[in-house]
């Protein structure tokens, strides 16, 4: 498995996703036969020669990245005419470097233990004074402060006592200026939140697709609530076009197939072909959702950069190839199917992206029975 994780990694640092040329960015490449890499432009020039090394890169640096000198393990901010800045205050979370978004990336005082932001020119744009701090989304961002360290199992967390430790804090929303929006938010009141819709008023919005949260001058901020979005999607306009025959408008360019009872590799389709030969087959899944003949649940995932890798993917990654999941969330729709006994016999999964023109089809994994 290791010798998996490695070459999987090797692949992302060599072969960075959807790199063509006119793009306004450097691309990650490696030295041959290392993992030490370096970054060139749209049409292959090195601009910036195999150096690092460590944790996955940016594999599109457009002004800022977080990077690893491969011969000292120096790790600091470089800019795109190679200057350094924001030495030993690199940003690691989940073992991965931090991301420009919005012309702000996220580093750590070593001194003071807290995170702040630096603009794409290096410079601190926002002071580190936060415990932790979410990127930027819409010129907002969420913050915790008065907060301390706790192991997974709500313990004190003591150096090297736990090998899992959690912040519990204050939660606050600021914008890019660093002013604070609202305090002591409710984490939980911001899950599936579409930080690029918010409004403000002097009212909490309707809640069936929107959630509101009560900001300074009180008054509320009202997001779209993806969860309660797609939920509604799917009930009121996808199960209803699909009886209708309207397939194919709902499906991305390129729809991935997996039948499991077969034990098939996964297989892709146009959507077109793909409306030719699986149409009756879902028609048939979606009315047994419809009719509540099988459990369904609903929940957030990611798009899979070895399965999505289809050019037509490229605007829902970011630019270290990670799932945009901000603005454009991936569901799945799950159904349990019983036998006789009422025991799960099998399940089969059911999967939508939201991209610039709605939510589409990208996925569906069959179960038994299911051979067109």
């Amino acid at each position: 498995m290791k010798y998996f994780n490695f070459l999987l990694l090797m692949y992302f640092y060599c072969n960075p996703l959807f790199a063509q040329d006119g793009d306004d960015y450097l691309h990650s490449y490696c030295k041959a036969g290392t993992s030490i890499y370096g970054y060139k432009d749209a049409k292959g020039s090195i601009k910036i020669p195999a150096q690092f090394e460590g944790l996955p890169p940016a594999s599109k640096f457009r002004n800022i990245v977080a990077v690893t000198e491969a011969v000292n393990y120096k790790s600091y901010y470089l800019l795109r005419n190679g200057q350094k800045v924001g030495k030993d205050s690199v940003y690691i979370s989940d073992m991965t470097y931090d991301c420009e978004q919005e012309g702000m990336i996220r580093f750590r005082d070593p001194k003071e233990d807290k995170v702040g932001f630096l603009g794409r020119d290096g410079k601190v744009v926002i002071p580190a004074v936060y415990n932790d701090a979410g990127p930027f989304h819409s010129g907002l961002a969420l913050v915790l402060h008065d907060g301390k360290r706790i192991c997974a199992d709500g313990t004190p967390y003591i150096v090297n006592a736990c090998e899992h430790w959690i912040w519990e804090g204050t939660t606050a929303l600021i914008n890019d200026r660093g002013d604070v929006v609202a305090d002591s938010i409710n984490l939980t009141d911001t899950e599936n939140l579409n930080w690029y819709s918010y409004k403000t008023s002097d009212r909490q919005a309707d809640t069936t697709i929107y959630t509101s949260l009560k900001v300074k001058g009180n008054r509320y901020l009202t997001f779209i609530n993806y969860q309660k979005e797609f939920t509604n999607w799917f009930y009121q306009h996808f199960l209803t076009g699909l009886l209708e025959g309207n397939l194919s408008d709902n499906c991305f360019e390129e729809v991935t197939v997996e039948e499991h009872w077969k034990h098939r590799l996964r297989k892709k389709y146009s959507k077109v072909s793909f409306s030719k030969k699986y149409g009756t087959i879902l028609q048939e899944r979606m009315s047994s959702i419809k009719q509540n003949k099988v459990e369904t649940i609903i929940f957030r995932e990611e798009l899979n950069a070895i399965i999505f890798e289809n050019k037509a993917f490229q605007p829902y990654y970011t630019d270290c190839d990670e799932p945009n999941s901000a603005q454009f969330p991936a569901f799945e729709i799950m159904t349990e199917n019983f036998d006789t006994r009422q025991q799960t016999s099998y399940q089969e999964h059911f999967s939508f992206l939201r991209t610039a023109n709605g939510y589409k089809l990208i996925a569906i994994a069959l179960g038994p029975h299911a051979s067109p």
